[in-house]
């Protein structure tokens, strides 16, 4: 049974084997394979490049960096996690001009998230003016949550008062955008 190191030496040795007809090998000047070599191995026939990939771990070395691959583990997560956040505000009713504010979304990416979430025309439009009962609590609330950032105000507050975040930025807006 082959061990998980010589199963990647053989998958990059095939990568490797397949690129050999590939211009862009041939051109770029960063590759450290002279060209007799290149050569040599363009004149293998299936079987002998077959051959070729199985002794892979004679000539190829792959080494797994583990903190590197860690990092990529932690951005991804932190990659996830915002992707979420943008769904959930979305799903509230943020406007472009809040998500524009609050993620840096542009109007085409607002748009295919939208349509990914089967937001088609769901509030959109002028938001509905709140009463002054309604815009009170929301400057209440607002006020009383300074302590957290924009979006988990943003989010606490539309959670707490059951409104869309296209109202609370309709009635917060002049106000924050100062």
């Amino acid at each position: 049974m082959r061990n998980v190191s010589e199963e990647m030496s053989r998958a990059a040795a095939t990568t490797f084997v397949h690129a050999l007809g590939s211009p862009q090998l041939i051109q770029d000047d960063n590759r450290q394979i002279p060209d007799e070599l290149i050569l040599a191995l363009s004149k293998l026939n299936l079987t002998e490049q077959y051959s070729l990939i199985n002794r892979a771990k004679y000539f190829l070395a792959v080494d797994l960096n583990t903190q590197a691959l860690q990092r990529q583990l932690y951005e991804l997560e932190i990659h996830r996690e915002n992707h979420e956040n943008e769904d959930a505000f979305l799903l509230l009713g943020a406007p472009l001009v809040l998500m524009r504010r609050l993620f840096g979304m542009h109007a085409s990416e607002f748009s295919r998230r939208r349509h990914a979430l089967n937001l088609k025309g769901e509030r959109t439009g002028r938001p509905n003016h709140c009463d002054e009962k309604t815009t009170h609590l929301i400057w209440e609330q607002w006020e009383k949550h300074q302590h957290l950032d924009e979006r988990e105000r943003f989010m606490l507050i539309a959670e707490h008062l059951n409104l869309s975040l296209q109202t609370l930025w309709s009635a917060l807006r002049s106000h924050i955008q100062k």
